[in-house]
């Protein structure tokens, strides 16, 4: 039997969830890439060029800025409420995490940089799936 109409997707939807890997792919892939050359300290990335290597990560931070805001503006009343309420289970994570992060990096516990590394990751890994909890139910 072939699909409901309830589980079809729109043309526009289709469109805009591939416009939506075509934003976030690139900045996806050169986090992941600029995380391997820092960790493994390669092309110069642990002598004289850390800074460099260190500040080229805000490229494709300020592109996933541009892909939020682009699939914003690509989403209706319903998608951007959704949205809305995944950013903000997100950056209450965030907030708490990076509270603890302090609370240990008072009591010596940890390294900052791979503390708030996972915080990061985490906080937004969160809000993914807070959107993915939220959207499917709805399908």
């Amino acid at each position: 039997m072939g699909k409901t109409s309830e589980n079809r997707q729109s043309r526009s939807d289709m469109v805009r969830t591939r416009e939506w890997f075509v934003d976030w792919l690139p900045a996806a892939v050169a986090l992941g890439l600029l995380a391997l050359i820092s960790e493994f300290g390669l092309f110069g990335s642990d002598g004289s060029w850390k800074l460099f290597w260190s500040l080229l990560n805000i490229v494709p931070g300020l592109w996933i800025v541009r892909a939020v805001l682009r699939s914003l503006r690509r989403a209706d009343e319903y998608q951007r409420r959704c949205q809305l309420e995944a950013l903000a289970i997100g950056f209450g994570v965030l907030v708490m995490a990076i509270y603890t992060v302090g609370l240990l990096q008072a009591a010596g516990v940890g390294e900052l940089r791979q503390l708030v590394q996972i915080s990061f990751l985490g906080s937004i890994l969160v809000w993914i799936a807070a959107l993915l909890f939220k959207t499917p139910r709805t399908r």
